[in-house]
């Protein structure tokens, strides 16, 4: 709205190119910007995300171009269509802790494009290097009052994404725990991206039942590359991954996956999701086999 009121008062100072910089900036920033939240907010629901965030990127591209005419209003909707999808992906793959960091410097960045109307219109010229410092200052409060106000009270903030209370009714186990049991548990809570416990032990030759508990709005899955095991049940959910995997265990969002095997040979084995970001977010693990 305020970037579609300063489009009205400046049209008559701005150039073309000028606009077209400016409708391109706001899309792409606001679209961006929906894409993240609404990404973390609908995780494990991309396609309601993507369409949430382009809508509101390209009409927001599309506001404030328009009242400078046709190609404008195109640029601003056609960057505000990518700025979502881009963010809504973006959304999707990272931590709802991390997307809250992300928000703060996409809003900092959409806040701080409103100061291209009165950039562009200032008849003044430019003969210093210290006037850079103006934008860059403002820039640099802005985002330290949204992102340190926000420390505040963070833990309420990133609550807001959490729509399920699941993890609530979990007691929280340590992350580095060794468990030694021939029936294996590994918890996923929601927006945690790290398995508990993310150390096993078991022993060579003896059976075990390793129970993948996804209590996370988003698929999850175990893969272990270079392990001999004999696998003693058919579960479908172990079906899926890469030819490639002598071991993998996928679970659906609030749903449990399970597998027994024994273990064929000793040595330490790596685990991770292969959901795409996940691993990169710390789901790893290991396994050691005595």
């Amino acid at each position: 709205m305020a970037a579609f009121m300063l489009s009205i008062k400046f049209r008559n100072q701005l150039t073309k190119m000028q606009a077209m910089v400016i409708a391109m900036a706001m899309g792409m920033n606001l679209g961006l910007t929906a894409g993240v939240l609404f990404g973390a907010i609908f995780q494990g629901n991309l396609y309601t995300s993507t369409l949430v965030s382009s809508g509101i990127g390209a009409l927001a591209g599309l506001a404030c171009g328009i009242a400078f005419g046709i190609l404008p209003s195109l640029e601003g909707f056609m960057s505000g269509l990518m700025g979502g999808m881009m963010g809504a992906m973006l959304g999707e793959m990272v931590s709802r802790d991390q997307a809250f960091t992300l928000l703060n410097i996409l809003l900092t960045l959409t806040a701080s494009s409103l100061l291209l109307y009165n950039i562009f219109s200032s008849k003044t010229s430019i003969r210093e290097k210290k006037w850079f410092l103006k934008p860059a200052l403002t820039y640099i409060l802005l985002f330290s009052f949204l992102y340190f106000g926000n420390q505040l009270d963070k833990s309420k903030a990133i609550s807001f994404f959490n729509t399920s209370n699941t993890e609530q009714n979990h007691e929280e186990h340590d992350n580095k725990s060794t468990l030694n049991a021939k029936e294996v548990v590994l918890t996923v809570y929601p927006s945690k991206f790290t398995y508990t416990p993310s150390d096993i032990t078991l022993n060579k030759g003896q059976e075990a039942a390793l129970t993948l508990s996804n209590l996370d709005n988003v698929d999850h899955d175990i893969e272990i590359k270079q392990i001999a095991v004999k696998k003693l049940d058919n579960n479908k959910h172990a079906n899926h991954g890469t030819d490639q995997a002598d071991f993998h265990l996928h679970a659906s969002r609030k749903s449990e996956a399970a597998l027994r095997f024994t273990p064929l040979e000793s040595g330490v084995f790596k685990f991770y999701c292969t959901i795409p970001g996940h691993k990169e977010n710390g789901m790893i693990g290991t396994i050691t086999v005595n």
